[in-house]
């Protein structure tokens, strides 16, 4: 069975050589590429030009990682061979069995989307505790309804830190990260790793090589608390 993936810091919806390049000179371990339609970030898993971008995020060292909404198994899995995916993300409305489906074959991140409003230690704890010992990656991140992704919205920073220090897991953190906040995110919430999107984009869904530096530098910096 695959082990669970670990990241300090994944750079999400990287669409060009060039993104995965600043990633990696900027100290990212991990890329995300979409594979959900709809998004401005998707990317064809079929196209040859993806499969080229996940050839060239593992040769720079980087955890290429599928992110899927709502997909059928066996293109799950397909894709993940072709491309050798580090791990799939799960992102969507998947339940348990679906992605205990997938665990003997690939690594699984279950994105576990919260609401934006002021959440009790026991209301986060609810939507975690049934993936706990799955033997997923956890990935907390903002619930934006059909958008399936974060959309720049933050979390309750605090609740979550409340409910990490109660309910003591290894999970990783997305949703309205930037270079500007992403300390505070830290200090407050205490993930092992964070995943960002828009917030190292100029203009949206566009990667910006300078933005991913000082988003990596700020977590770098931060590594004291990453470590704990």
């Amino acid at each position: 069975m695959p082990t669970r993936v670990r990241f300090r810091i994944k750079i999400c919806g990287v669409r060009r050589l060039a993104d995965l390049e600043a990633a990696a000179a900027a100290g990212a371990d991990a890329v995300g590429l979409n594979f959900y339609p709809p998004s401005v970030r998707y990317l064809d898993p079929a196209d040859a030009a993806t499969e080229r971008l996940a050839a060239t995020a593992l040769a720079l060292g980087l955890q290429p990682i599928g992110v899927f909404v709502n997909e059928e198994r066996e293109r799950i899995l397909r894709t993940a061979d072709q491309l050798r995916l580090a791990a799939v993300q799960l992102h969507g409305d998947e339940t348990l069995q679906a992605a205990a489906s997938l665990l003997d074959h690939v690594a699984v991140i279950r994105a576990i989307r919260l609401p934006t409003r002021e959440l009790t230690i026991d209301q986060i704890e609810s939507r975690v505790a049934p993936w706990r010992s799955l033997g997923v990656t956890l990935l907390l991140d903002a619930d934006a309804g059909a958008h399936f992704g974060g959309e720049g919205q933050r979390l309750d920073w605090r609740a979550i830190g409340r409910w990490s220090q109660a309910c003591p897991a290894e999970w990783m953190l997305a949703g309205g990260l930037t270079p500007a906040v992403v300390e505070k995110a830290l200090t407050l919430a205490n993930p092992v790793g964070v995943d960002v999107a828009s917030g190292v984009e100029r203009p949206k869904g566009v990667k910006d090589a300078q933005l991913i530096e000082f988003f990596c530098t700020a977590v770098k910096n931060f590594q004291p608390a990453l470590d704990q």
